[in-house]
Parts: C-alpha cells; sequence; structure tokens
C-alpha cells in the first residue's frame, strides 16, 4: 500500500526521527511536572485562580506523558520490533 520509494527509508532512520519527539515531548513532560508542583505549592495563595492553574498544568503534564510514551513505543515496538523479531527467527533457522 506504500510507494515504492518510501519503502527505502529504513526503521531505523524511522525510529531515530520518532526518538527526537520522544525526546522533545520528555523535557515538556518535565518541566510541566515542575511547573504542576510550583502552582500546587503556591495554590493557596493564589486562590481559585490558582487552582484552575493546577489542573491546566496536570492536563499539560498528562498530555506530554502520554505523547512521550506514545512515539517511544513507536519505536520500540512498531518499528525494532518486528525488525528483532525477524533476527531472532533467522538466528534460530540457522541451527
Amino acid at each position: 500500500m506504500e510507494p515504492e520509494w518510501m519503502r527505502q527509508i529504513s526503521s531505523p532512520m524511522i525510529c531515530n526521527f520518532f526518538y527526537w519527539f520522544y525526546v522533545v515531548y520528555a523535557v515538556i513532560f518535565v518541566l510541566s511536572l515542575l511547573f504542576t508542583i510550583g502552582v500546587f505549592s503556591y495554590s493557596k495563595k493564589l486562590g481559585k485562580m490558582g487552582i484552575v492553574m493546577g489542573f491546566q498544568a496536570l492536563l499539560t503534564t498528562g498530555i506530554g506523558a502520554v505523547m512521550m510514551l506514545f512515539y517511544y513505543l513507536i519505536c520500540d515496538r512498531a518499528l525494532l520490533g518486528n525488525a528483532v523479531k525477524d533476527i531472532k527467527e533467522k538466528f534460530s533457522n540457522r541451527r
């Protein structure tokens, strides 16, 4: 179903592409986690607005965590998982 020119792109190259997205979202996750902790620690001083900002920060942290794991799983299971399985099958057939 994919065009011939796309088949020439190797799975490790695509994996490296998605790995950079993983790193970006890992940074977003860590920064939003720190921001969430900071907002909730000052939420009493900020009042109702602090609580609203805290829930917004929780939402951003959740999105960052889900996207980070999603990009990791694309590379690890979908792209390289089949390659490792193929290598194991070829190795076990040589015995």
